[in-house]
C-alpha cells in the first residue's frame, strides 16, 4: 500500500520506488490529496529523467570496465580502455544520449585501416549495449546503424615441423623446456598451460584439467584431456622435483605460479635461428628516448604451436576436423575451420573430373590423367591385338595433316 494514514499524527502519507529510489511524501489531510501529490511527484520525476543527460561518456565507460575487469582477459581490457581513451580524445566528454551515428562515425573514420575501424567499432558497440541492457538507460546503440568496412583477414604464420623441432632443441632444460613441450603436447593456451595445479593432474587416470575463461559470459570452465606418454613423463619428473603442493610451473623468485612469459618464445627462436616473421612497433619505456616509437622484430609466439598442432594432425595424421576441434576445446567447429582451412573432399573429386579434358594438345602441361592413361592402354591392347590377327596396322587419324 503506497497511501495510508498516519494514526499517530493524524495525517496521509504516501512512499513509492522509481528507478530503484525510494519517494516519499507526508502531511496530508485527506487520502485523495496524498493520491493527487504522489501522482504529481511520479510524473515530475518522469518528466525529468526525459529532460536530464542519462550520464556522461566519461562515467559509462568507467562503470562498464569496472563490471568487465574480472570477466575478460587484461589484454582485452586494456584495449577496450584504449578505445575509449581515444574516443574521448576525439570527441570530449559527451553525454552518453547526445551521442548519435553522425559522431560516432566521424571517430570511427580517423582509424588508419579497416580492420582496426571494426574493432573499434565492435568495443564501442558493446558499451552501448551494457548502458541500454544492463543499466537500463534509455538510449538506442549509434553503433548499430554504422556497418561494418570490408577487410582482408591476414593470415597468421605457422612454424612448420623442422622449426618446431629446432626450438625443442634450442630451449633451456627445466621450465622453459617444460613449458614448451606442454603447449605443444596438450594443445592449449599458455595462461591455461601456467595455470595449471597439481590438483588438475590425474596420474592415475592420465589426465589433466585446463581451464579456460575464453567464453561468452567471462567465466573460467573446465575441459579434462588425456596426457600421451611424453606429457605424462614431463609432469611426472616435475612432480617428483616440487618444492611446493599447488603450482606445477612455479617461480621461485616470487614464490608464486609463472603468470606470463612474454620474452620466452622470442628467445628460443632466436637461439635456434629460426628468422623473424614479420615487424612492429613499440613505445620505448625507458632512457632518454621515453615515449618515442621503435621498430622490432616479431618471432612465432606461444598460440603458433597450438596453430601448429592443429595443421599437423589434420594435415599429417589425417585427424577428422571434429577431434581436433574437441582437442582445441572449441564450442563451434567454425573456429577450428579458421586455424585448418580444410578443403572438402567432395570438391576434390569433382576437380578431378576435369583433369585433362580441357589442356592443350600441344603442350605438355599436365601429366596425363589417371582415367586417360587407362583407355590408351585398352587402345593399346586392342590395336595389337588386330595387328596380330590381320597383319594390318591400325587407321591413323588424318586430323591435323
Amino acid at each position: 500500500m503506497s497511501t495510508w494514514k498516519d494514526r499517530r499524527r493524524k495525517h496521509w502519507r504516501y512512499r513509492f520506488q522509481y528507478q530503484g529510489e525510494n519517494y516519499y511524501g507526508k502531511g496530508y489531510k485527506t487520502e485523495r490529496e496524498s493520491k493527487a501529490a504522489e501522482a504529481e511527484h511520479r510524473k515530475q520525476l518522469k518528466e525529468k529523467s526525459k529532460k536530464s543527460t542519462v550520464m556522461d561518456f566519461s562515467r559509462l565507460a568507467d562503470k562498464y570496465l569496472t563490471f568487465m575487469e574480472k570477466r575478460i582477459a587484461s589484454k582485452v581490457y586494456k584495449y577496450k580502455k584504449l578505445v575509449y581513451a581515444e574516443f574521448m580524445k576525439y570527441h570530449g566528454d559527451l553525454p552518453v544520449d547526445e551521442i548519435t551515428p553522425d559522431i560516432v562515425d566521424k571517430y570511427l573514420s580517423t582509424r588508419k585501416t579497416n580492420n582496426i575501424y571494426n574493432m573499434h567499432r565492435k568495443d564501442l558497440s558493446a558499451l552501448f549495449v551494457y548502458a541500454k541492457n544492463t543499466l537500463k538507460l534509455g538510449i538506442t546503440n549509434p553503433c548499430f546503424e554504422i556497418p561494418k568496412l570490408p577487410h582482408t583477414p591476414v593470415k597468421k604464420p605457422t612454424p612448420t615441423e623442422k622449426e618446431i623441432l629446432m626450438m625443442i632443441a634450442a630451449a633451456t632444460p627445466g621450465d622453459e623446456s617444460d613449458i614448451l613441450m606442454t603447449c605443444i603436447h596438450c594443445l592449449g593456451r599458455i595462461d591455461e598451460v601456467l595455470r595449471l595445479t597439481w590438483d588438475d593432474v590425474n596420474f592415475d587416470q592420465r589426465s589433466i584439467t585446463l581451464w579456460t575463461r575464453k567464453r561468452k559470459n567471462g567465466e573460467y570452465e573446465s575441459d579434462v584431456l588425456p596426457m600421451n606418454e611424453d606429457l605424462y613423463a614431463i609432469l611426472k619428473n616435475r612432480w617428483e622435483k616440487k618444492k611446493q603442493n599447488k603450482w606445477v610451473f612455479y617461480n621461485e623468485e616470487t614464490e608464486d605460479r609463472f603468470f606470463h612469459r612474454p620474452k620466452m618464445m622470442r628467445s628460443i627462436c632466436r637461439r635456434a635461428g629460426i628468422k623473424p616473421i614479420g615487424k612492429g612497433m613499440r613505445k620505448i619505456e625507458k632512457g632518454k628516448r621515453k615515449g618515442q616509437k621503435e621498430e622490432f622484430d616479431l618471432y612465432y609466439g606461444f598460440h603458433s604451436l597450438r596453430h601448429f598442432m592443429a595443421t599437423y594432425l589434420s594435415d599429417t595424421e589425417k585427424v577428422s576436423l571434429k577431434r581436433i576441434s574437441g582437442l582445441l576445446r572449441h564450442k563451434n567447429l567454425k573456429t577450428t575451420e579458421i586455424y585448418l582451412h580444410p578443403v572438402d573432399e567432395a570438391q576434390r573429386v569433382v576437380m578431378s573430373q576435369i583433369e585433362g579434358k580441357f589442356t592443350p594438345k600441344n603442350k605438355n602441361l599436365l601429366t596425363e590423367p589417371s582415367h586417360k592413361k587407362k583407355r590408351n592402354c585398352q587402345k593399346s591392347v586392342t590395336s595389337g591385338k588386330m595387328e596380330r590377327a590381320t597383319g594390318l596396322e591400325p587407321a591413323t587419324s588424318s586430323l591435323g595433316s
